[in-house]
Order: structure tokens, then sequence, then C-alpha cells
């Protein structure tokens, strides 16, 4: 789990320090738990469309950590889980049409 929290941490990183000029952010993220029965949860992520090819979206809190790409700007995660401390860490990235990260954004959903 350290080793995926680490390379999210480096995938953070590189964003920082990309010039993002030609891509807006992504700004507009709406987090809806569509299901908690206490141990995993239905999560819906929505953000807004910031011209990108594709995104990716994930969960850094579940074992095992998992991510799905889509074209849309929505997405249905399930089975997510939190840390021990009742949070949910998920990611979204926006990656252009040559596979280059141009935005990404953490979100902390808190489940417990």
């Amino acid at each position: 789990m350290n080793l995926h929290i680490g390379i999210f941490s480096l995938v953070i990183v590189s964003v920082l320090g990309f010039n993002s000029a030609f891509a807006m952010p992504l700004e507009s993220v709406s987090v809806n738990v569509i299901e908690n029965d206490g141990n995993k949860a239905t999560v819906e992520l929505s953000w807004n469309h910031n011209g990108a090819s594709y995104y990716e979206a994930g969960c850094v809190s579940c074992i095992p950590n998992f991510s799905d790409d889509t074209t849309q700007n929505n997405m249905i995660l399930e089975n997510v889980t939190p840390f021990a401390d009742g949070d949910a860490l998920l990611y979204i990235i926006a990656y252009d049409d040559k596979d280059e990260i141009i935005s990404a954004k953490q979100i902390v959903v808190v489940l417990n």
C-alpha cells in the first residue's frame, strides 16, 4: 500500500511541475456516496470536462488499490474502503491525446 501512495505522490509532484498553461484544471469535482455499509462504499465521482482525452479515477485507500479509465466526466467506484481513520482517498487524473498528465485531483471522502 505504501508503494502505491508513493507512486501517486510522484505523479502529483510531476503534475505540479508540469506547465499546465494549456490545460484547464479539474475544478468542479463532486462526490456522492451512493451506498455505505460501514466497511465498503459505492461512490460516484463527477467533474468538469477540461478538454482531456480521457480520465483515470481510482482509490488509493482501497486494498487492493484500483483504478479505471473513462472518456466521460463521471465514474462510479465500487468497493471503496477507507484507511483506519475512516477516510477514503480517491483521485482523478486527466490525460491528453499523447497520454500526458494535464491535471490531477485528490479527493478525501469521510466514510466512517
